[in-house]
Parts: C-alpha cells; sequence; structure tokens
C-alpha cells in the first residue's frame, strides 16, 4: 500500500501546482508509481470552461481524473459550496484519497489555498483542511516563496501545523533567486526556528512548459535533492 502526502501553500497562488507537479516528475524519474489528488478545486476558467489546476495536470502530465469536486466560484472551498448549493460528502474524498494510496506508491494531494483553510460549513462548525488531513493520516509538505514575508508566513503555518498535531515532513521553496540575499538569509531563518529543511529551492520560471522539466534535470543532479526526496517519501 502507498503513502498520500498533503501539500499546502503558506500563502494564495504562491505555485503550489508547478511544485507539485516537480515532485511528480521528480519521483516518476525514481522509478515510483505516482499520481496527483486535486479534491477541492474552485474557479472555473470561464474562456475555456476548465478547471486550471486539474486541466494542467492532465494536459502537461498526463494526469487524468486528478479532481473530485470542482466548484466554480474562485473563493475557499466553505464560501464556493454556500454559492452553488452543492453537496459534499467529506467521507467519499477520504476514501478516494485511500483508493488512490491501493493504486500507487505515492499519492500527492494537492490542497486549495493554505493549511487552515475551511473546506465544509455546517450548524454543528467547520470541517478544515486540517480535520481532512488527519481524517486521511496524510504527512504535509509546505511550499513558500522565499522572498520577503516568507518568514513570517512559514512559522504562523508551520505553528498552527503543531497546534493541530500536524506532521510536516519538510518545505520547498518557489520563485527563489539565489543572488538576492533576503531570500538566502529567509531559508536559512526560516530552518533556524521551525527546524524545517528546505527539499528544494525551484527559480520563477520565464516559460512553465518549457523550463520546469530542464529545472527537474537540474534539481535531479544534485545528490542532496535527490537523497532527502528518497528520505522524504520512503522512495
Amino acid at each position: 500500500m502507498g503513502q498520500a502526502y498533503f501539500i499546502t501553500g503558506t500563502g494564495t497562488d504562491i505555485g503550489k501546482t508547478i511544485v507539485t507537479s516537480a515532485l511528480y516528475l521528480s519521483l516518476q524519474t525514481l522509478g515510483k508509481s505516482v499520481t496527483i489528488f486535486k479534491p477541492f478545486q474552485t474557479g472555473i476558467n470561464e474562456e475555456n470552461h476548465t478547471y486550471p489546476d486539474i486541466s494542467w495536470f492532465e494536459q502537461e502530465l498526463g494526469v487524468k481524473d486528478s479532481g473530485f469536486y470542482t466548484l466554480k466560484p474562485e473563493t475557499s472551498p466553505h464560501l464556493a459550496i454556500k454559492l452553488t448549493g452543492s453537496l459534499i460528502d467529506e467521507k467519499k474524498v477520504v476514501e478516494r484519497v485511500h483508493e488512490l494510496e491501493e493504486m500507487y506508491d505515492i499519492v500527492l494531494v494537492e490542497g486549495a489555498g493554505g493549511l487552515a483553510v475551511p473546506l465544509i460549513e455546517r450548524t454543528e462548525g467547520f470541517y478544515m483542511t486540517a480535520d481532512f488531513i488527519k481524517d486521511c493520516g496524510m504527512p504535509v509538505l509546505f511550499v513558500s516563496t522565499s522572498g520577503l514575508g516568507a518568514i513570517h508566513d512559514v512559522v504562523t503555518t508551520h505553528s498552527y501545523a503543531q497546534v493541530h498535531d500536524i506532521n510536516v515532513k519538510t518545505i520547498l521553496y518557489n520563485h527563489f533567486r539565489p543572488e538576492d540575499r533576503i531570500h538566502q538569509d529567509n531559508i536559512e531563518t526560516i530552518e533556524k526556528l521551525t527546524g524545517l529543511n528546505g527539499l528544494a529551492c525551484i527559480p520563477t520560471l520565464a516559460d512553465v512548459r518549457k523550463d520546469l522539466r530542464i529545472c527537474i534535470l537540474d534539481l535531479l543532479s544534485d545528490q542532496d535533492y535527490t537523497h532527502q526526496l528518497k528520505e522524504v517519501f520512503k522512495a
């Protein structure tokens, strides 16, 4: 039986999908059977009537049926559910995660927004992202930018994870600028404050479709990255 891992951002629009794609391609290269699951996708592209992340996974990675609940409003899941009057059963989502674990070595579950995002609102309270993670028994990987503001975002997200007894395995940085002292110091400081050793630093990709695979080759040429990748995913 495989293992699902939850990928969450420390902020909005920081590149979870790109980082998830990078992990998918890296793990495939190591010979693992991998899939991606996006249980809650909000925000339809009105021009072509597709859901961006799900469409990307299929068109660029060949991962079909990565979605589960799709909601047209570009809001947090709980509000999109209220606006559309959708009926959501979180137990079915948890069951789907376990089904995928039976089929693949590694399941990359991409969240909607950050760790404290509410998924479903009911009269008795909220079903939170943290609840979903614990119901599935998933370790968590953070995705963060490495620029100004990263320290606060990562430390507060990590503190929230600790309060809710969530196992955070590592962190990956997106839009990394190696020549920028702020970026360098942020990563060093975050590790000192949280104990999280960064798995990878991904630069801003000018042409994502072309440059992503080149970036993966660069990462895999680094023995430290390959070793840490195997450690995090027990690959």
